[in-house]
């Protein structure tokens, strides 16, 4: 007997998990942090000094950064200026009116960004101005030792 060209044949269930949405899933999350990576890494280029630190809470806002370059010249970075070249009377200023704006329980923490090849008294002065502006939270950045092995 024949079989009829209308009737149905059983079929084994496939019970594998269909992997193809979490795969696309995944190039979608990848593209968006190739795109987004290179926004991250912004910065003056400095060549911090290398140190074992201990990482410092933020609280709720962002740390005001100063980068003082090797040759005097100073940018900061602050909510959504990022890099902008100041003066030393417009760094204190901009300081004291960012102070003014903070809460009394959050106050203005600033990281210098200094170059491992600065004077100690460029460092200093940078310092000094920012007492002047009445910055009581100073922080100064450092890169990874090349050797972790402490």
């Amino acid at each position: 007997m024949k079989s009829s060209p209308f009737s149905r044949h059983k079929q084994q269930l496939n019970a594998t998990m269909n992997v193809v949405p979490y795969i696309d899933v995944m190039l979608v999350l990848l593209v968006i942090f190739m795109v987004t990576a290179p926004m991250l890494t912004t910065g003056v280029d400095v060549d911090l000094p290398k140190a074992h630190t201990e990482n410092i809470g933020t609280g709720s806002q962002l740390p005001v950064i100063v980068s003082l370059m090797s040759n005097g010249e100073l940018f900061i970075s602050y909510e959504n200026n990022i890099d902008t070249p100041i003066s030393e009377a417009e760094l204190i200023d901009t300081l004291i009116r960012l102070q003014s704006q903070a809460t009394s329980d959050d106050a203005v923490k600033v990281m210098i960004n200094a170059d491992q090849n600065n004077q100690y008294g460029m460092i200093m002065q940078l310092m000094a101005n920012l007492q002047q502006a009445g910055v009581e939270k100073v922080g100064l950045l450092t890169g990874q030792p090349l050797d972790a092995g402490y």
